[in-house]
This record gives C-alpha cells, structure tokens and sequence, in this order.
C-alpha cells in the first residue's frame, strides 16, 4: 500500500473515532444533564467531525461520477448533499418549532461563506500571489445570484413592513418565492454543470472597474499610460476542463464504491440529526448561562463551527490552487444555502405546519445581508484580487459579530 493511501486511511480512521467518542459522549450528556450547557457544547463540536465525513462521503460520490462524464449528476448531488449539515439542522430546528433559530442560523450561514471563507481564501491565496486574476464569467454569475437570494429575502420583509394590510399575504410570498428559488437553483445547476460547462474562462476583461475608463483616464493626465486589460488565463479552459485540471492537481480519485459512500452518507447523516436535536434541547443554555442571545448563537456561533472544516480546508488549498477553485468553493455553499437550503426550510415549516418558517427576517439581518452581498459584489467586479480584500471581508464579518454580540433582540 503506498504511504500516501495509508496517510489518508490513517486520518480517516482518526475522525471515524473523534466522531464516536464524541457522539457517545453528547449521547450521554442528553440523558444525564439534559438542556446543559456542557451538552451544547460538546454536541456542537460533535457536528464537525461528523459533517466532515458526510462531506467526504458526497466528494468521493461527486468525483466518481464526473470521472465517468455525469457532470449534471454530479453537480446535482453536490448541490442537493454539499450543506447537509446546515440542512439537517434547518429541518430539525423547524420541526421543533424553533423557526428562529433555523432562520438566524443559515443566515449566519450566508454570512460565513461571503465573508470567512471567501476572505480566508482570499487572504492566504492571496499571500502566496501578488496579485489573483479569475474566470469573471463564474464570478459574476456567483455574484449575481447572491444578489438574487438577497431579493428573495428582502421583498417578504419589505412587504411585512410597509403592506397596509397588515399581514394579510405575507405567508403566501413567503412560500412562493421559496418556490421560485428552487426553480433557480435547477437553473444554476443546468447553467453551471449542463448547458456551459464547457463555456471557456479565458476571455479578457474589458470592462472592469477602473480598467473601463482608461483612455479617459489618460487623456485627462491622471493616468500615464494603460493597463493591458488582465486575461482570466493563460489556456483556454472549459469550466469542466477546470474541473479536471484541479483534480488532477490534487490527485483526487474515488476510494471507495458508490453503496459504500451511501451507507456512510446514511449512517452520518443518522447521527447528524441527533447530534441537531440535542443541540436543540440545550440551545438555551448559552442564553441562561452565559447571557448570550439567540442572535448570536445562531449567526456567528452555529455556523462558524460548523463551517470549521470548510475554513480549514480553505486555508490548506488556497494556498496552492488557483483561484478559480476559491471562486467556484467559495460562493458555492452561500448559493446552496440561499437557492437550495432556506427554500427547503421554508417548505418543511409549510409542510409541518409550520407559518413562522418563512423568508421573512428581522431588518437588522437584512440590512447585514445586504451589506455584504454589496460588498462582495464590489471585490468581485474588480476584476483581479489581493490579499487585502481578504482581510476586508473577515474584518467585516468581526464588526458584524460584535454588533450581532451588542444586539438586544432574539430574532
């Protein structure tokens, strides 16, 4: 067996017991100190390792169908499974009626992957190149469709605020434009993994912030001379072939067989939704013990720690793949959350009988969204990154958990 192989093997084996023990251990605090803060914690950690092998799971399912030409299917098991840990607790969360807490959450969840891991990846990909120009046609459309979750969310609120008819309605906006935004998230798969897959990236930028008034600029003497317009690569590139080329780079084959992946996709998923209704149980336990609101618990706790292995996984890799693979990883958990998860949350509540699932959120987490969907769509739109705009991005994301931390409502 190569060392390589007994190097994985080894770290697998490693977080397979991480996970029991601590799954035992959350198991236990259940029946013995049910509703304690000792049970949210360590049921809080236990997601991590236990996401981290649900995600290994859809990997290897993803990589050995795109191996065999199923791109669609591929990109469609990872848009469905690729945040089963936020969507298992959003579902749990709105079965038992804590609407709240399943909305803060994957709204801090949005939050976490504009702003920290977008920026992590920016940041240290950014130290290892001076400068990272990227396939602006993937960005963009990343971008765009952050702006179209933004309106999804928006509207219901603005609607709830400024209707003369009180609520009379609301509900009904609510549901229909979570259906609307699943039609979207067919259209972002077909887009991405069907129709354009192989759409080449390497096409110039003409039209880029600064870059677009050049010619004005230099004729008005504020500039010396033009830039050359930055290429988005040095080969032409489908985004399939670049799909390829990174897993090439990182040597990624399928370890185990497609029934393999599934009983362990089964068997965490089992245990991620218990692990979800312990963490329910005791959810207010920070707010009893500690004087934490649920604000903060769901926008900035929840989802940093069970983004922990994405942050992780960012950092090591950005380090040494392109960035193209920060634009496509890094937006692509915001999208799954906003065009995938939220709308699924919101049609279990409907399901379940459930109003208070909805689209609707407190101003105070609209005006953050839309703070940083503008934001991002702003670096985004400039064409090349620097490893500043990282540092922007998660300095942001502070300033948003100290007011979050500051705020005196529950919502």
């Amino acid at each position: 067996m190569r060392p390589e192989r007994q190097r994985k093997l080894l770290t697998q084996s490693i977080v397979l017991a991480f996970s029991l023990a601590l799954f035992c251990s959350s198991t236990a605090l259940h029946f013995v100190r049910q509703g304690s803060l000792s049970e949210f914690i360590i049921s809080t950690i236990t997601i991590v390792p236990v996401s981290a092998i649900f995600r290994f799971a859809t990997k290897d399912i993803v990589l050995r169908l795109q191996r065999e030409d199923y791109e669609f299917l591929g990109g469609l098991v990872n848009g469905v499974l690729g945040n089963g840990s936020e969507l298992c607790f959003a579902i749990i969360a709105v079965t038992r009626r804590e609407s709240i807490i399943a909305q803060t959450a994957l709204t801090g969840s949005l939050l976490s992957g504009c702003l920290v891991i977008f920026g992590t990846c920016l940041l240290f990909g950014g130290i290892r190149n001076e400068r990272q120009f990227y396939p602006l046609i993937i960005a963009r459309a990343n971008a765009q469709l952050l702006v179209v979750s933004l309106v999804s969310i928006a509207l219901p609120t603005a609607f709830k605020s400024w209707s003369q008819d009180g609520e009379s309605g609301l509900i009904a906006v609510s549901r229909g434009t979570a259906i609307v935004l699943l039609l979207e998230f067919i259209s972002y798969l077909g887009f991405f993994y069907y129709t354009h897959a192989d759409i080449t990236t390497n096409e110039p930028v003409p039209g880029i912030g600064a870059l677009a008034i050049q010619p004005a600029l230099v004729n008005m003497g504020l500039l010396a001379t033009a830039v050359p317009y930055p290429r988005l690569g040095t080969e032409q590139q489908s985004l399939r072939e670049m799909r390829d080329t990174a897993r090439e780079a990182r040597s990624d084959k399928p370890q185990y067989p497609i029934y393999v992946n599934s009983l362990i996709l089964l068997c965490s998923l089992t245990a991620m939704v218990f692990v979800s209704i312990y963490i329910m149980e005791s959810i207010e336990a920070p707010s009893d013990t500690m004087n934490i609101s649920k604000s903060f618990v769901g926008l900035v706790i929840m989802p940093t720690i069970i983004a922990s292995v994405e942050h992780i996984t960012a950092i090591l890799r950005s380090r040494r793949e392109n960035i193209a693979w920060i634009i496509e990883t890094a937006f692509g958990s915001s999208i799954r959350i906003a065009l995938f998860v939220f709308p699924i949350a919101v049609i279990v509540g409907w399901i379940c009988g459930t109003p208070d699932m909805n689209m609707i959120l407190d101003p105070f987490q609209v005006i953050i969204l839309c703070l940083t969907v503008i934001l991002v769509n702003h670096i985004v739109h400039n064409g090349v990154f620097h490893w500043i705009e990282g540092t922007m991005l998660i300095s942001s994301f502070l300033e948003i958990a100290i007011a979050v931390w500051q705020y005196p409502n529950n919502a």
